[in-house]
């Protein structure tokens, strides 16, 4: 009579337990269905040995302390993670969210998702240097991000207005820096970048286009000297209060600023 395939003893050739195969998939229950199938059916001329049917126990026994393993190795992971993820509760993180943007904000909340933890953002625009290289040169910058919305107005953000604060600029200290503008809107459209030169007044000056609405950050690098002709006309109408909200797993953070 048959035996069921040894656990630990390779099968199928050279391919051993733990390995792609139909082996992998089962469990205690179908292991016990497969023996009490084997009994039922076994040849009453030539019965299963005693110390064959120990052998096969043996065998789920041991299938059945792998799964509990598992578990409780999947159990201390999310335990894990879950602590890691309240820990950052109010620091200040740079990630990529879950819909594939670039994100840099205050943690306000956890909550788990199919085992993963999930961190809760609320970010508003903003502009700031970053570490990559460009070719902005030291100097005083201000910026517009321009669309036009679902009623056909032409409407406005201005990314360095934070706390309500007007016309505010962004002071450069070295050469050959970049800007990212981050915490976009959703728009029904794309938006156009416009800054004002070094010397922080002028006009604003196209410097490039962000062709999806969707899109959250924009990542200036343009020299002055580079700047379009094109120049924002008018008076687009300024709007407050326009945060998104983003969601990160814990597997996408990058940079970790701890709380203060």
């Amino acid at each position: 009579m048959t035996q069921l395939p040894g656990v630990n003893n390779a099968t199928n050739g050279d391919q051993a337990f733990g390995s792609s195969n139909s082996l992998n998939e089962l469990d205690m229950d179908d292991f016990l269905n497969l023996m009490i199938t084997e009994l039922q059916n076994q040849d009453p001329l030539n019965p299963l040995e005693n110390a064959e049917l120990i052998a096969q126990i043996s065998q789920i026994r041991e299938v059945g302390a792998t799964e509990k393993l598992t578990e409780t190795l999947s159990a201390v992971l999310l335990g894990q993670n879950i602590s890691s993820a309240t820990n950052l509760i109010g620091a200040d993180i740079e990630a990529i969210s879950d819909d594939n943007q670039r994100v840099s904000g205050i943690v306000e909340r956890v909550t788990i998702s199919d085992g993963d933890p999930q961190l809760h953002l609320t970010l508003g625009p903003k502009a700031r240097p970053t570490e990559e290289a460009g070719d902005i040169e030291k100097g005083t910058y201000q910026y517009r991000v321009v669309w036009v919305d679902a009623e056909g107005s032409r409407v406005a953000i201005d990314p360095l207005a934070s706390e309500g604060v007007e016309d505010a600029a962004l002071q450069l200290t070295e050469d050959n820096q970049s800007v990212l503008i981050s915490g976009l809107p959703v728009t029904n459209v794309g938006k156009q970048v416009y800054r004002t030169d070094g010397t922080g007044g002028g006009n604003f000056r196209l410097v490039g286009t962000i062709s999806s609405g969707s899109e959250s950050t924009f990542l200036d690098s343009t020299s002055d000297a580079d700047l379009s002709q094109a120049v924002l006309s008018g008076e687009p109408t300024l709007l407050d209060n326009t945060t998104r909200s983003f969601t990160v797993s814990l597997r996408n953070v990058g940079e970790i600023r701890p709380p203060k």
